[in-house]
């Protein structure tokens, strides 16, 4: 199965998508890393992050505890949660905690994460072809002046803040993280937990549409610190004639408080990191952006 690996300098990420992730805006005097100082094998003596956890992670009792000494299972899976990297073995600072492997970020401590070092998600992009009355396959012209058909592609609009995501989630202990975005589809975008008895037809759909998937991995995240960061795994589920999800029933579950197929082009705008996973599928489909 193929894996595609897209990578991009953090603080271009950050500084470039700074109103569309205004959820997970950090403080105002994160440290600037210019790219040629993100490598940590690059020397930078006068480096001097800012120390960021907020309130929230540090009263809550499902997060790490403050002092990253106490855990003593780094790169390791344990019993409650998965601390091995997509990267490989990590590094830790002075004090112990995790080193990001993607570089330095302006920030340290865990910023808006619970653990620190990886964070585990996962998230499906389901799409079709976006298609007019008589389902015929709509095609518009891009700025190039090339005609290319537009996708559709399965979003929910998030509880907290009503912004338009991906309907995926965090992965609990010991759970996969295709197992994950299996289940967070179920939830978000079909309420699995409320309709315990899903359409047969449903059913059917999503076992057949999930059977075959392309996985993107991608890091950068603008909730990312020096010591805590997203390992999002994401997949591709493509329904090239739109008889998969033609019976598909999506009604808003969970976390969601809508779920619906989304037109795509470059003025869509996903929660977090979830625009750069929809323009990798939009490139590998040559579909319309």
């Amino acid at each position: 199965m193929a894996t595609t690996r897209a990578s991009y300098s953090y603080n271009t990420l950050y500084k470039n998508n700074v109103d569309q992730y205004s959820t997970y805006r950090t403080p105002d005097n994160r440290t600037t890393v210019p790219n040629d100082k993100v490598d940590w094998n690059t020397a930078w003596v006068d480096y001097a992050p800012t120390e960021y956890t907020t309130e929230k992670i540090l009263q809550n009792k499902k997060a790490d505890p403050s002092d990253a000494t106490q855990i003593d299972n780094f790169n390791s899976v344990g019993e409650r949660i998965d601390r091995t990297s997509s990267t490989g073995t990590y590094q830790f600072d002075d004090r112990n905690r995790p080193r990001n492997p993607m570089g330095r970020t302006g920030l340290t401590g865990r910023g808006r994460l619970y653990f620190w070092g990886p964070n585990h998600a996962g998230d499906p992009i389901v799409t079709r072809w976006c298609r007019d009355a008589q389902k015929n396959i709509i095609w518009r012209q891009d700025e190039s002046g090339w005609f290319k058909k537009v996708l559709e592609v399965v979003t929910i609009q998030r509880r907290d803040n009503q912004e338009l995501a991906l309907p995926g989630g965090m992965v609990d202990p010991g759970e996969k993280a295709f197992s994950t975005l299996i289940r967070e589809f179920k939830e978000e975008a079909m309420n699995s937990l409320e309709i315990k008895d899903i359409s047969k037809s449903s059913a059917n759909c999503i076992e057949k549409l999930f059977e075959k998937g392309r996985q993107i991995s991608y890091v950068d995240d603008p909730r990312n610190t020096d010591n805590a960061w997203m390992e999002s795994t994401a997949w591709h589920f493509h329904d090239e004639t739109g008889e998969l999800t033609r019976d598909l029933k999506l009604s808003a579950g969970d976390d969601a408080t809508k779920a619906m197929w989304t037109p795509v082009d470059r003025h869509l705008k996903l929660y977090a990191s979830h625009s750069k996973f929809l323009e990798i599928v939009v490139n590998r489909l040559h579909a319309y952006w």
